[in-house]
């Protein structure tokens, strides 16, 4: 079973003399209470958490925390040392590392204090970045963002997909006391699990990462846990494999058996970024053949993949010659007999087009260097071979109206 770790802020709450922030009786999801005055305590012990790193500044009430947790007469001068520095805001590592073993006895698990600076600037937030990205050991995690200056919830709620994204962590939850929704009546405040924002911002982490690689599986665990059947999501999985190779045809095979799915709402998160997922599959429902091709070989232009837009690109004018002559663009000899006949029968612009796009297309493939000069210089500058590759696919294969 893998470490778990709470990471939560400790601010500067004086709402009580003895406590800090104001007491509490904090109701959880699955209807458990807990009455604290330090709700990422009462979490931890909630969530049952191996480590807790608690973050503040040098003026968070670490005095007032400690004194609630210490036993009388316990590391005395230390705390009287650590009271004084809290008032005057200069409470530093050495004075949090010397308490360090008081509040892990007091919390029942490794307490890591750790001091951050206030992010007042670009500089220091990325100091605060560093800091959880140090303290957080491998294993699941979990944050809470309710106490501390207001902005350090939003770093907070950022640290959460850096761990994902560099330290490879499980992120299993983001939490909040929500001390301004406690009941007038029963005088209970609700704890909030701000899971969904976590999951919009994996969507557009996804989105990104699909914009840069073209490959479908990186929405599959976000589709699996909104409830769509993972039988459909691995067909989603296999079209980007299929379309990695340059097989477009099973490619809209597997993607023909996913989006059924897409007809009606997604649910959770999924459901905010539907329309955006059937945009980037838009191009399988596309007919015939060759428009599919050729709308493959624009969007790997786009994404500056040069060699498979090339790639595609020929392709696509080879299946569109098949169907204007009535062949089977899907059986190989007559695509080899079309292609033959095209190439001798190209002249002028389109003859130009097609020699371009198969000279860069050869020369990338291959790794050599083209024979013409004009082809060379293409090759070293990315503007000018973007360019020179639209216009060639564009010429070669005009956009239809029925398509």
């Amino acid at each position: 079973m893998s470490a778990s770790t709470l990471v939560t802020f400790l601010g500067k709450g004086r709402e009580d003399r003895q406590t800090g922030y104001r007491t509490a009786t904090y109701r959880f999801p699955d209807g458990s209470e807990r009455k604290t005055a330090f709700f990422g305590l009462a979490l931890a012990e909630h969530l049952d958490a191996d480590t807790v790193v608690i973050l503040g500044t040098s003026g968070s009430q670490w005095g007032v925390m400690v004194e609630n947790l210490a036993s009388e007469g316990e590391e005395e001068d230390k705390r009287i040392h650590l009271m004084e520095a809290e008032a005057t805001a200069t409470v530093d590592q050495t004075m949090l590392d010397d308490l360090a073993d008081i509040m892990s006895r007091a919390a029942g698990r490794t307490v890591l204090p750790r001091l951050i600076p206030f992010g007042k600037d670009a500089d220091e937030q990325y100091r605060i970045l560093d800091t959880v990205a140090d303290s957080v050991p491998n294993g699941n995690v979990n944050f809470d963002v309710t106490h501390g200056f207001r902005h350090l919830g939003m770093i907070g709620f950022l640290s959460t997909f850096m761990l994902e994204r560099v330290r490879r962590l499980d992120v299993r939850g983001l939490w909040y006391g929500a001390l301004d929704m406690t009941d007038r009546t029963t005088h209970i405040t609700p704890v909030l699990q701000l899971d969904g924002l976590s999951r919009v911002q994996r969507w557009i982490d996804a989105l990104a990462r699909f914009d840069a690689t073209g490959d479908y599986g990186v929405f599959a665990p976000l589709l699996i846990e909104d409830s769509v059947p993972e039988d459909k999501v691995r067909c989603l999985e296999r079209a980007a494999f299929y379309e990695r190779i340059s097989n477009d045809r099973d490619a809209k095979r597997s993607l023909d058996t996913f989006l059924p799915v897409l007809k009606d709402r997604l649910a959770g998160a999924s459901g905010l970024f539907q329309d955006r997922l059937e945009d980037k599959l838009a191009w399988a429902k596309a007919t015939p053949r060759s428009e599919r091709q050729r709308r493959l070989a624009m969007t790997y232009l786009e994404r500056e993949d040069f060699v498979r837009a090339a790639v595609f690109g020929l392709e696509a004018q080879v299946a569109r010659e098949c169907e204007t002559r009535q062949r089977d663009p899907d059986r190989p000899r007559d695509r080899e007999e079309v292609k033959g006949e095209m190439q001798k029968s190209l002249t002028g612009e389109w003859h130009t087009a097609y020699t371009t796009l198969n000279a860069l297309r050869n020369a990338m493939v291959h790794g050599t260097r083209p024979r013409q000069h004009e082809y060379e210089t293409l090759l070293s500058d990315h503007e000018q071979l973007r360019g020179t590759l639209r216009g060639a696919i564009n010429r070669l294969l005009p956009v239809k109206a029925e398509a």
